[in-house]
Formats: C-alpha cells, structure tokens, sequence
C-alpha cells in the first residue's frame, strides 16, 4: 500500500513545460542564476561537522538542498533558512555531535545527497535508514557500499531480481571505521567524497586514489574547515585527526552553479550575433570544462571580473553567438562534464560535423539512462545520433525538423531543461512531460527563459 501510494504522489506531482516558438533577445545579462548544487549540499554537510557556526549566503533553495537541510535536522543540527535572501546559518555540533532520528531520511531526487550522507551515517553510533523518490530507488548503491564496507560500515540495501547491484533503502549499521587505501574504479566525486567524510572518523589516514581526476568541491571545503587532508596528484589523504571548523569571520558566498549556467551559455553560443553576460558564476577548474570544450568547438566565451576572496572563485561569463564545429571529447575531460552533456549534444545538434563522446558510461546510472533519453532527446528534433555502451555520436545539423517536439524527461532535470534549449536555438514549440524534476536544481529556470524572450 505505501508503495502504491508514493508511486500515485509521484504521477500527481508530474507536469509539463510548453514553450511556443519564440525570438530571443540579442544583448542580455543573468544575475540570478541559483547557487552551486554541489557546495550547498556539502556546505550543510560540513557546517554540521564543524565545532562553530557557519553562514552561507547565495545557498541553493532548491528540493534536493532542502532534503539535505532536513535531513541534518533531524539528525539534531540546528539549522535556520532565510529564503528570501538565500542564506542558512548552521550551528555545528563537532564531528560527533549527530543524533539519532526514529524517521527514515529522505533525500528526495539526490544522489549526490544519499551518496555523501551515507558516508556520515555509515560512522555513526546508531542506525539509521536512508532513502529517496522512485528514481532514488533505482540508483545503484553498490559503488560506495563496497568500499565503505571496506572501511568497517555496516549497510544493507534492497537487492532487484535479474539484477547485481544493491538499491536504497539503504540500511546503515552502528559501525567503527578503520582507515582504507581506495582506488575508485572509476572517476566519481560522489564516491570519492562519500569515502572522505567517512574517513574523518578515523584517527588513522585514509588514501583515496582516482584513476581520472574529478570535482574537488570536497577537498576543498575540508581544506578549508581544517580538516587532516593531503592531495598529491590523484591521491588524496584524509583522517580524523583535527577537528573541523569553520575558520570564516564572515557569510561564505556560494557561487552560481556552473552547471546550471551551463544551458544559458549553450543558448547564447546558438543565438547569431548575441552578446550574453552570465553574472557570479562558479569557475572551479574541475567545473568550467564545458567552457573549454565549447572554444574548442568556436565558441567565444570570455571571463571577467574574476572573485577568488572566498573557498571557491567565481566570475562573469561573456558569451557571442558562434558558429560550432563538432569535436571529439577527449577522454580526460569527460569527468568534468558528465552533468553538461546533455546540453553539449544540444549544442551538438546545430553544429558542423559530428560530435563524439566516448568513455562516459557513468552516464547510464544518473537520474535516467543519459546515453538513451539524450539519444530520445536528439532524435526528437530529427537529429542523427548512434548510442554507444559508453556514449554517443551525433551528426550536427543532420534535420532539424520545423515540426513541434514532444519529450519525455523520464524525471531527469537535465534531460528536460536541455531539451528547452534546443527548442529555444531552433525557434520551435515544445512540449516536455514531467518537468516537475527541474525544481530540484534550477527553481526559476523557467522565469530566466522568459526573462530571455523578446
């Protein structure tokens, strides 16, 4: 019955986005692109470890970093939102200071939540059950149980007939953790993040090794609230020994999600003869990738009024319409861009030539299948794409059909938004099922789309 009854909630939620056929403005400037995904959720996370007070100010208000919020209060962190202005203000308790809940958390539509939390929860002195939406509960789980296993943690999940991994409810025991040397089999900040929270409960040190590099959001923000961590190339080195605290005298300014950005700047190279501005936008090396994937393609992208006086720099991002050639991806950027490539095979669509992107088979395990419904979402608009184990060609400017499009977002936000943007740049109507998945990291996308209209 309440598998019934949260499978009805899930439909009822469900809702579409139409857009008619309409012209873009030529000279325009964001502001209020929403803050960094990634650093709001770990802001929580490490505000709450912390012996101090932390204040962040530009914090995501979106569902996903609000199950993160909720979350830690019910595990008895005092934590008070200011919608308004977008600041939280969390008073630590210490590394030691998380309470039991008699509830079973819920992250919502996170995997970046239920990956992170669980590495915390795994240290914990009592039991606790973690879980999700409908999507949440297909996201496979074994990636971090594994070697959380490794370390001492004690997790059960749910195990899916004619298949090998373990799926949330995840089940977490009292468990002591011992130090690990870890080297993830593929690159994943969400695993590798997961492994060094955990390892702040060990006096002993932990070496996570990556075979790639990838987002360092959590090395460093540990970094920064004092933690025993050491980075040599790909190896990270992590313990317990010192206690975390927030050493800011002041509100932490989150950056504008790079991201989230990242649809705008595809528009606006896709827009002829266009000059956007996208205002205090993250620029993390290991985040601004796709702006150097897009100059390789002929985009004109330029950085200004750089800001490196908080834990993360940020800037404005200048973009000119540009004429696109397609490229292929070089296998070392593909970490830095798996959440952007979506929108990079819009980009691709009304690009010359094709578009290659190979070893991004951790597509396949995000909010859908990214290699098929990014297929699903190309073709919709006629476009020529070959789907790989691994990734995908397509061939740019193959039919860009006149015709209205239809797609099915399958609750994956980025599939829908990016879907937006390819009716945006060919001036087409659209509609999208199921776009209520897109409050969960971009609340005002649509109200930006109509700030952009002429």
């Amino acid at each position: 019955l309440a598998m019934l009854l949260k499978t009805m909630i899930h439909f009822l939620a469900m809702t579409q986005l139409i857009l008619k056929a309409s012209k873009l403005k030529n000279t325009h400037s964001i502001s209020n692109i929403p803050g960094d995904k990634s650093i709001s959720h770990r802001a929580i996370i490490l505000g709450s470890l912390a012996n101090n007070t932390s204040i962040f100010q530009n914090f995501l208000m979106s569902e996903d970093c609000l199950h993160t919020v909720k979350i830690f209060q019910q595990l008895s962190i005092p934590i008070t939102l200011n919608k308004e202005n977008k600041t939280v203000t969390i008073q630590g308790q210490g590394l030691y200071g998380l309470k039991p809940c008699e509830t079973q958390l819920d992250v919502g539509n996170s995997g970046t939540g239920i990956r992170l939390i669980t590495g915390i929860l795994a240290a914990q002195s009592f039991p606790t059950t973690i879980s999700g939406d409908h999507s949440i509960e297909k996201r496979p789980m074994k990636r971090i149980i594994t070697p959380l296993s490794n370390m001492g943690a004690s997790i059960t999940g749910i195990s899916i007939e004619g298949k090998t991994d373990i799926y949330p409810p995840l089940h977490i025991h009292p468990s002591k953790i011992n130090a690990v040397n870890y080297t993830l089999p593929v690159a994943s900040a969400q695993v590798k993040s997961a492994l060094l929270f955990a390892s702040l409960f060990s006096k002993n040190p932990s070496t996570i090794i990556e075979p790639e590099s990838c987002r360092n959001h959590t090395e460093i923000m540990l970094q920064n609230f004092g933690a025993d961590i050491h980075i040599a190339g790909k190896s990270i080195t992590c313990s317990g020994k010192n206690e975390l605290s927030n050493p800011y005298k002041k509100t932490i300014t989150i950056p504008s999600d790079f991201s989230s950005a990242a649809f705008f700047i595809v528009l606006a190279c896709l827009i002829p003869n266009s000059n956007w501005t996208l205002k205090h936008i993250g620029i993390n090396p290991t985040r601004g990738t796709l702006i150097d994937i897009l100059i390789q393609m002929g985009a004109t992208i330029t950085l200004k009024n750089k800001n490196t006086q908080d834990m993360e720099p940020f800037a404005d991002i200048e973009i000119k319409g540009s004429e696109l050639h397609n490229i292929e991806i070089p296998k070392e950027s593909i970490p830095f861009i798996i959440d952007e490539i979506p929108v990079l095979a819009i980009a691709g669509l009304f690009a010359k030539g094709t578009l290659i992107v190979k070893n991004a088979k951790e597509l396949r395990v995000k909010e859908s299948d990214r290699i098929k419904t990014t297929k699903a979402l190309i073709e919709a608009f006629g476009g020529s794409i070959k789907e790989y184990e691994d990734g995908f060609s397509l061939i740019g400017q193959s039919s860009i059909l006149p015709s209205p499009v239809i797609i099915q977002s399958q609750g994956d936000h980025r599939i829908a938004m990016s879907g937006a943007i390819g009716a945006l740049a060919s001036q087409r109507d659209i509609t999208i099922h199921n776009t209520d998945c897109i409050k969960t990291s971009f609340p005002n996308f649509e109200n930006l789309i109509k700030d952009a209209l002429l």
